[in-house]
């Protein structure tokens, strides 16, 4: 049996109606994209640029005293990788399923039993596999999820190996040691006093593990008698920070014991949504057709001077 044109276009014209949708839920299944910068509209690569300023103030002279070296230029890249996700889908095998009563009488090829919710499913189990490795990804074969780009936990990593950080300029962890159920309060004050006092002052995240996370709350209830409960807004705060530094249980950080003390804005995750990088494709050939997903998504750190880690992977 073959499909016809009308069959075909069908499908496609499907596909077309609800490309933005399907995509706008993939993204929405990406947690990670709550907690931190999203930025769109990248197709590959996005500088951002820091400018550092010297001090210099000095006691007023008529002298002019301006030095060749006040502003400094410098800055990390956001890129971002095309990721595919291919899948071939043979309507006829519902037949042989509980689907089979939701089908049309007759041998139709393209009745698809609710086309809609299973193609919601499949946006979402892409952003759930993206999640998963958002944070462990290296960059590699890109023959998986986990080796098509890099997490934040290794650029994380590969920041603190870097030849910089062999020079004292890189990101160098601050010892915490292991964290268990009766030292994690002790550990997470330690990374709050790691950051510049401008920093607590206007705020910034504590980014934990739920596992993390767990231990603090036990050790915090152990210590205290009581679990640390969220503001009005369901957001958790240190207690020693005036409610400038939220503490953030991430489900991507999957169980690693790192804790990142950054403000928000400088973990960026890229991502083209703008549409000539967000696309589906269908090809039929007999009873079966190819779906293919193209998307684009990268992570990066802005700044690493406005970022501390604990030693704990």
């Amino acid at each position: 049996m073959k499909f016809s044109e009308q069959d075909a276009s069908a499908v496609k014209a499907y596909v077309g109606t609800y490309e933005k949708q399907l995509f706008s839920t993939l993204r929405n299944s990406l947690t990670i994209l709550n907690d931190i910068d999203l930025r769109i509209g990248v197709k590959n690569q996005l500088n951002l640029t820091k400018l550092t300023v010297k001090n210099g103030i000095r006691a007023y002279r008529q002298a002019f005293d301006a030095s060749t070296d006040d502003l400094h230029f410098s800055g990390q890249t956001l890129s971002v990788k095309l990721l595919k996700r291919d899948m071939f889908i043979s309507p006829l095998e519902f037949r042989d399923t509980h689907m089979s009563e939701y089908m049309k009488q007759g041998v139709n090829g393209d009745d698809i039993p609710f086309a809609e919710y299973i193609s919601t499913e499949i946006s979402k189990k892409i952003g759930q596999e993206v999640n998963d490795n958002a944070y462990f990804a290296k960059e590699g074969d890109g023959s998986s999820a986990e080796k098509c780009f890099d997490g934040f936990g290794t650029i994380i990593e590969k920041a603190i190996t870097s030849e910089t950080a062999v020079k004292g300029s890189g990101l160098e962890p601050i010892a915490t040691g292991a964290i268990t159920t009766s030292n994690a309060v002790e550990k997470f004050e330690t990374m709050l006093e790691a950051m510049p006092s401008a920093y607590i002052d206007s705020g910034f995240n504590l980014y934990c593990s739920t596992d993390l996370w767990r231990k603090y709350q036990k050790d915090y209830r152990e210590r205290y008698g009581k679990y640390t409960g969220p503001d009005d807004q369901g957001l958790f705060y240190l207690d020693s920070a005036l409610d400038k530094v939220q503490i953030k249980p991430c489900s991507w950080m999957k169980k690693s014991q790192r804790i990142i003390a950054t403000p928000k804005e400088n973990l960026l995750a890229g991502v083209d949504g703008m549409g000539d990088m967000d696309k589906m494709s269908v090809f039929f050939k007999h009873e079966v057709f190819e779906w293919r997903w193209i998307f684009a998504l990268g992570f990066s750190i802005r700044d690493f001077e406005a970022i501390k880690v604990n030693d704990q992977a």
